[in-house]
This record gives structure tokens, C-alpha cells and sequence, in this order.
């Protein structure tokens, strides 16, 4: 957000370089980064999707976010030229791993470092290579080219962006923008009007005519030459001259991208759809969909278990019909556990994390490049007296092979790399070879060749004097230092750690396998259950819930009878899987909701915040319970979002066949749990309140809204899970006419399920509400932070507009952590907050309000 937003041009570009660091290191997390790059690039672009002048329009932001995302590209496609060098220096004993680790950081630095240098900031159209004035068309979602009308408008091509201006001469203000690097530029024959081309490049589709075919083919030669350049290497055909590994990269990335993009496009695609046609046409679009042949749900952290996409399941495809959107719960087979030919011998590990994964397969380096030499080269060792660095004979780069044919080009650049001298002068670098001399392979990219041995002549003195101040520092300083506070040294900030889902393990006796709650694989040809832990909750009393909760049916029964019938199909349809032995493979269904014409990014913040006060609770050894979930915001109108299993809105539950509408939820926890008495009721009865009085604390403290039956969901254990967070930090339906004026939702009928204000678990419920209070004071620092830093310059509508912005918002909020409360006063403010929610006349007729219009069960 920062990176995004900060007004300031800084000379080292610090968290650009940031950026760009992490994202040579992850694929996961440059995938993560372009999204958020794509949302901000919509929101600061000149003209919204319907052509109009956009009232955020701001020319810095979008600039940056163009650049940045064209930057994120070219460090995932180039990865780290000299990893592979300086892996190949450990494993042979040249380099210690701590030296090898601060080396790999250096390059990764050095490596953004120069792509940054590379675009130096200035307006766009300053000094632009060549310009002109163009008719042309834009595509938008909505509509094609042939509705819409040429516009006369001055384009120029600078710094590898295409820049479209107003035609005003007076005054050129920009309209549009385009990176051009890795654009598909072409001619257009067809068509009524003459001297037409077209630029593509990620979303980006423009319609341009020249004036005259001169004009057209000087304007194609431009466009098709500023393609084709980039900042890491010098000049290069961005596709053609890709080695094998860069172009799998590139390949892997775009395919994501893509896939990621399809789901979101089919429901947006649906949402033009009558309300009937909807569930007739999804699981048809499902069936259409393309699936790359390696992509994943990116709904996921970096270490958690891979899972390749393999397939769709149409059938269980569901829509959800509101009147604004239809969001489409979508089914996959997954895959984990196949052989990674590029990897150490063809491994198979059914526990691989994302980011193992995706390193074993894409960070591989290219053996046409760099190939193993029998013989000593020179390499890096530290002298044992001053500790500086001084060459010896290390592995070289590049095998020496002969080859009479290969070009000047070539000739430049020198296959055997002097690894790092300390110091390099341009004298001492070798003089062009001859091709009696040369010792480079013809093989691979010649750019990358020649990139390796100009960065690699020599090591920075900032990593020469790093490497050299902490070995000394290491000498010098003892193995358990005290650090002493002063009277004048701010307090430290606690850190708190986070807590992360648990997943549990299962053995078969032959592999352990990863086994998540409520998901199915076959292992070996048979069905196996996840991990059902009930928590003191009977299988019989789930048996009653899922009648009431997931229409007879839990989502481990579902995704096993999903993996029968797939099973079926592919018996009955010949498949054999990838080629290989389908034993040997595990299956698994993977679940993702799409969804289009919703801005996710709040929900994305106040998720966040739900997870820092899990891991706040969790760190005090409170049982308050919170269920956090994955949310991707993929743009500025979609994303997707985690879907979950075996749980239902109250208002779900109460249109329920069986439900006891005259006793409420008291009765339908004594229907399905038994006598209250009973073992089985209390598990229940007690995860409801460990719930109940969690979000309550998180409700209360982000100004949570918007709390009919429609957002607030329970699961077969008795869990209350809550959803939707589109009105949050104070903002509310209606603003200041809201009827929801209680602190947080406390109907009497959550008071009956608990036994009453008497009841030991009412007790315990405004325990735990007290003490997740206190708690939220005492971890208020990052809270606080958190807020400030997403309100700074935020498109987020709970920060903006005269009632929430302007720190409005992070005032009020400060104001609910009661940080101005005395201590011994914070209990009874508590309290006093239970008494105020407690059948608040605002939480009655707000039911009443979505009951009537919406038609939400109260």
C-alpha cells in the first residue's frame, strides 16, 4: 500500500526494491503483488471502463503502478542470473552458507537496483522517441470496438510505455497508458477503414489508425522495437531469445494470471444473465474453461501444500443470484504427489509446499548454459589473517566448447566468468575475444551470456566490507549478549506471533500425508476421509446437523462422491491421468468462490485485522474462536474468496426443513445436541459462546455492520462464523441514520442458547469479552499502525468521504481500543458494552428492515 502511495521519489527506491527483491526470490508472492498493482492501476487510471474521466485519476500512482508491474515481470521471468554460480560455489566448499547467503541477497539487490536505474522518474511525454497523432478505439468489458467512436488523440512511445494525450495542444493531459514491453503489435487488413494496427498487452487492447501507410509502418517499427526491449539485459526479443527455464517462468506466471482471470471473467460473464439462465449456463461455462498445465488456487500462503489444478467439475458447480452480482462457487480435482522430471532425479513428494514447488520446478538452471567443468577453476576464499576477499581458482561459468561459427555478438561475451574479483578495473577486463580464443558455448541466450559475465567481473565493495564487518563481528562478539534498556529507550513493540491454520497428519503406513480438514484424496485407488475431529461434538449430532446445515450432505461426503463419479468418468472416458500410474498420484477437490463487480480489498484489510486478533486471543491462551479465511483481491471489481465448508447462514438454517422456528436457535441446539445436560450440548453450547464473544470483541473494535442473518453463518459445531465486511470501521448502512447503534449484535436469543443472563455460560461470555478487551488494549500498537498505514491515501470506503476520512475512522477507532480508559475502569466499560448490545432496539429493527426488503429471516 505504501509502495503504491507514497508522494515522495526517493533516491534508493526502497521499497520498489523491496518489491522486486522478494520477487525474484517468489513466484507466489509476484503473483500476489501483481494483483494488488492491478486493483491500484484501476483506481488511478485516466478513464474508467466506461470511457469516462476518472475523479481518481492520478498521473504519479498510475505510472508507478504500470512501471512496477512491468518490473515484477522481468524479475520473475530473469529470476537470479548468478544463483545457480554461487549454489555451485557452496556445494563444491568455496563458500561458506553464510557467505552464500549474503551474496544470493546482494544479487537479488543488485538485480533491482539496476532494473530501477533503469527508469528514471520523470513526467510522462517528457522526452518522448517518437509521437504523433492517432485515431483510435478502446476496448472496454462491456462493448467491442465497432460501438464505439475513433477519438483523435496524441500518443507517444517513452521509457517502453505508450502514452495517449488529449489532442488539446495547450494543454496535453494524459488519457491512457500502456507498458509496452512484451506488447503484441500488429497490422489490421480487414475492416473499412485503411492503415489500422492493434496493440495488446495484459488487458490492455488498443485500436489505432494512421494517417498514411508511411505513417502506420513507422509507427509499427517503434511500437514493435519498444517491445522488444527491457532493462535487465541491453537489447533482446523478449520471447525468442528466452533459455528453457526463463521461458517456463514466463509461461508459469502468465498461465496463472490467465487462469486466475478466467474464473473471475465467467462470473462477471454470468452476472449479464437472467436469474434463470444462471445455473443452466455455469456448469457449461466450467466445462469450457481452460486450464493450464500447471497452475494452482493462489487462495493459499507460500508453505502450504501444492496442489496443481488438474481438472473441472461441472456438475457441482453453484451460483448464487443477488440483483448487483453472482458469485459462482466452483470444483477441481487437484493434484499432488507427481514426478518432477526437472528435479533431482524425478522427485515425488505429496508434502511439497508452494514455494518448494514452484522452486524445484522454475529456479532450475539451464544445463545449455552452464555446464559442469572437470577441471579447478577460480573461486573465493577468505585469508585467514586480514579476512578480505582474494581469487583463487573457482569452477567456471561456462564450459569451454569451440565454435568457429558463432558471431561477434557472441564473441563478446566471455564464457568464463572471473567470479567477483575485489577489485576490477576496465583494463583488466578481458579484451574482445578472438575466435581462435573464445571459450563460450553456442548454446542458450547470448544476452544472458553476456549479462552473467559484465555483473559477475566483480563484487560490490558494499558486500566485500558486509561480508568482512560481520565475519570480524562475529569474532568479536559473544555467543548470548545482554541488551540493556536505558531510561531514555522507547519501550519495544511485543510482537505477536500468528497463528496460521494447523493442518493434521495421517500415515498410511507407507507416506505421510498432508490431510486437511474436511477434504477427500485418493490414496492408492481408495476414497480416504480428512480429518473430522468432532471436538467433544457426537458423529451422531453431525449427522442431525448437516441435515439442517449443508443439506444432508458434509463437504467430505461431497468432495468423496465428487471423486467417484470423476473416477467413473475417467474410466468410462479412457483418461489415464498425466501418463502415469493414477496410484501413484494423490487426488484431492479444491473449492473457490468467484466473484465480479465487488471490490474485495476491504474485506481483504479487515480479514487481516480479524487474523491479528486471532493470533492476539491466542497469544494471551484465550478461547475465543475466530474463523479466518482467504480472500484475493485479483482487481478493483473481483477476486476470490475461500469457500466454507460445512457451515450456513442463520438465515440459511431457519428456512431449513426442521427447524424449530418456535424455540429459535435454542431449540434447534437441543434438537440436534441433545439434552442440555448432556456432553454433546455443552461442546456445543460452548463453541457458540467462545465464538459469539470473539466476534463480539472484533465487532465492537472495527465497527462492524451490516450484521443481519444474511452475514452471520454457523457450522455444525456451533460455531458463529461472520462474513461480509463491506461496511466496516464505523461506517453503516444508512451512515448517520443507521439503526444499528448497539456496540456489537447481542439478540435474546443468543442469550437463551447460552441459558440465560444466570447461566454459568453467559459468565464466561462476558469473561472472555472483558479479557479480549483488555487484551486488544494491551497489543494496541500494531493495531493502531495497521489502520494508519491502510487509511493513508486509501480508496477504501470506510476510509474516505467527509464521515470516515480525514482520520475520522482511525480516531473513533482509537477511541474503541479506550486507551484513555484507566486501567482499573476498563472491566466496567466492558461491561457496560454487553448492557448497552444486550436486545438493543437498533439490532431489532435493522432484522425487521432486511426481513421486509430482503427478505432475511429475524
Amino acid at each position: 500500500h505504501m509502495l503504491i502511495h507514497l508522494e515522495a521519489d526517493w533516491d534508493d527506491a526502497v521499497l520498489e526494491r523491496f518489491a522486486l527483491v522478494i520477487s525474484q526470490q517468489s513466484l507466489h508472492i509476484a503473483l500476489q503483488l501483481n494483483w494488488i498493482l492491478q486493483g491500484a492501476l484501476e483506481d488511478y487510471q485516466p478513464e474508467t471502463f466506461s470511457g469516462e474521466p476518472n475523479p481518481s485519476h492520478n498521473p504519479l500512482f498510475y505510472t508507478r503502478c504500470l512501471k512496477l508491474m512491468s518490473n515484477i515481470e522481468r524479475c520473475v521471468v530473469y529470476g537470479k542470473p548468478r544463483s545457480h554460480e554461487l549454489q555451485r560455489l557452496y556445494e563444491r566448499g568455496s563458500i561458506s552458507k553464510y557467505e552464500y547467503e549474503i551474496l544470493e541477497r546482494a544479487d537479488r539487490r543488485f538485480n533491482a537496483v539496476q532494473i530501477i536505474a533503469s527508469d528514471a522518474t520523470h513526467e510522462p511525454g517528457d522526452n518522448p522517441s517518437f509521437g504523433g497523432t492517432l485515431l483510435y478505439k478502446r476496448k472496454v468489458r462491456t462493448s467491442c470496438f465497432k460501438p464505439k467512436p475513433w477519438k483523435t488523440r496524441y500518443f507517444t512511445i517513452d521509457d517502453r510505455m505508450l502514452y495517449c494525450f488529449n489532442n488539446d495542444t495547450s494543454e496535453r493531459k494524459l488519457v491512457r497508458a500502456m507498458p509496452l514491453e512484451g506488447a503484441q503489435v500488429s497490422e489490421l487488413s480487414s475492416g473499412k477503414y485503411q492503415h489500422m494496427f492493434q496493440v495488446i498487452n495484459r488487458g490492455f487492447c488498443f485500436v489505432l489508425r494512421a494517417e498514411n501507410a508511411v505513417s502506420k509502418a513507422q509507427w509499427v517499427d517503434n511500437l514493435a522495437e519498444e517491445s522488444e526491449q527491457q532493462a535487465l539485459f541491453e537489447r533482446t526479443h523478449i520471447l525468442r531469445d528466452l533459455t528453457p527455464s526463463q521461458m517456463s517462468r514466463y509461461e508459469f506466471f502468465k498461465d496463472e494470471r490467465d487462469f486466475v482471470g478466467n474464473l473471475c471473467k465467467m462470473a462477471e460473464d454470468l452476472r449479464f444473465k437472467e436469474p434463470a439462465e444462471r445455473k443452466i449456463l455455469a456448469p457449461q461455462y466450467m466445462k469450457d474453461l481452460p486450464v493450464p498445465s500447471c497452475c494452482y488456487l493462489p487462495l493459499c500462503n507460500s508453505t502450504d501444500i501444492w496442489r496443481r489444478v488438474d481438472k473441472t467439475l461441472p456438475k457441482d458447480t453453484k451460483v448464487f443470484n443477488t440483483n448487483e452480482r453472482c458469485p459462482v462457487i466452483m470444483n477441481f480435482i487437484s493434484k499432488r504427489g507427481e514426478r518432477m522430471a526437472s528435479s533431482r532425479g524425478g522427485l515425488k513428494d505429496v508434502n511439497l509446499d508452494v514455494a518448494e514447488y514452484i522452486h524445484l520446478n522454475y529456479d532450475m538452471r539451464d544445463m545449455e548454459i552452464i555446464e559442469e567443468d572437470d577441471h579447478e577453476d577460480k573461486m573465493i576464499t577468505p585469508t585467514s589473517s586480514a579476512g578480505d576477499l582474494r581469487q583463487v581458482d573457482v569452477e567456471g561459468a561456462y564450459a569451454e566448447e569451440k565454435d568457429d561459427d558463432i558471431d561477434e555478438d557472441q564473441a563478446s561475451a566471455s564464457a568464463r566468468s572471473n567470479v567477483w574479483k575485489e577489485e576490477v578495473t576496465e583494463e583488466q577486463l578481458p579484451a574482445p575475444s578472438t575466435p581462435s580464443s573464445r571459450n563460450i558455448s553456442g548454446k542458450g541466450n547470448k544476452m544472458l551470456q553476456r549479462f552473467v559475465f559484465k555483473n559477475s567481473g566483480k563484487i560490490p565493495s558494499q558486500v566485500v566490507n558486509r561480508l568482512q564487518s560481520h565475519r570480524s563481528m562475529r569474532k568479536r562478539t559473544p555467543r548470548k549478549a545482554s541488551v540493556k534498556m536505558t531510561a531514555e529507550s522507547p519501550l519495544p513493540m511485543t510482537p505477536v506471533p500468528i497463528v496460521e491454520e494447523s493442518h493434521s497428519h495421517d500415515s498410511d503406513g507407507e507416506s505421510v500425508v498432508s490431510v486437511r480438514s474436511s477434504s477427500i484424496m485418493t490414496t492408492k485407488g481408495a476414497i480416504t476421509f480428512g480429518s473430522l475431529d468432532e471436538g467433544g461434538i457426537s458423529s451422531a449430532a453431525i449427522e442431525k446437523a448437516k441435515l439442517f446445515v449443508c443439506h444432508g450432505e458434509t463437504y467430505a461426503e461431497k468432495t468423496a462422491r465428487m471423486l467417484e463419479e470423476d473416477k467413473e468418468d475417467s474410466v468410462v472416458g479412457g483418461e489415464n491421468g498425466l501418463g502415469e500410474d493414477p496410484t501413484d498420484v494423490q487426488n484431492e477437490v479444491v473449492s473457490v468462490m468467484a466473484k465480479s463487480n465487488d471490490d474485495l480489498r476491504q474485506e481483504v484489510f479487515v480479514m487481516q485485522m480479524i487474523h491479528y486478533y486471532k493470533s492476539v486471543f491466542a497469544n494471551a491462551n484465550l478461547p475465543l474462536w475466530l474463523k479466518t479465511y482467504r480472500i484475493l483481491s485479483t482487481s478493483s471489481t473481483e477476486g476470490l474468496i475461500e469457500v466454507l465448508t460445512d457451515a450456513t447462514s442463520i438465515d440459511g438454517l431457519k428456512k431449513s426443513d426442521g427447524y424449530p422456528t418456535e424455540r429459535g436457535l435454542r431449540g434447534y441446539f437441543e434438537t440436534v445436541y441433545g439434552d442440555p445436560d448432556s456432553r454433546c450440548f455443552q461442546a456445543a453450547q460452548a463453541n457458540f459462546m467462545q465464538s459469539l464473544a470473539a466476534y463480539s470483541v472484533v465487532s465492537y473494535l472495527l465497527g462492524l455492520k451490516d450484521r443481519h442473518n444474511g452475514n452471520i453463518m454457523i457450522d455444525t459445531r456451533g460455531h458463529l462464523i461472520f462474513i461480509d465486511f463491506g461496511f466496516a470501521m464505523g461506517m453503516a448502512p444508512g451512515h448517520e441514520f443507521s439503526m444499528e447503534r448497539a456496540p456489537f449484535k447481542l439478540t435474546k436469543e443468543y442469550v437463551d442458547v447460552m441459558g440465560g443472563v444466570n447461566s454459568k455460560c453467559y459468565a464466561e461470555f462476558k469473561r472472555l469479552f472483558v479479557e479480549g478487551i483488555k487484551q486488544a488494549r494491551l497489543n494496541s500498537q500494531i493495531a493502531l499502525g495497521l489502520v494508519e498505514i491502510m487509511m493513508y491515501k486509501s480508496n477504501y470506503p470506510c476510509f474516505t468521504g467527509t464521515r470516515y476520512g480525514h482520520g475520522v475512522a482511525f480516531k473513533k477507532f482509537e477511541k474503541r481500543l479506550m486507551l484513555h480508559v484507566p486501567d482499573n475502569l476498563v472491566e466496567k466499560r466492558a461491561l457496560a458494552l454487553i448492557t448497552k448490545s444486550m436486545e438493543h432496539l437498533g439490532t431489532k429493527l435493522y432484522d425487521a428492515f432486511q426481513q421486509h426488503s430482503n427478505g432475511y429471516a429475524k
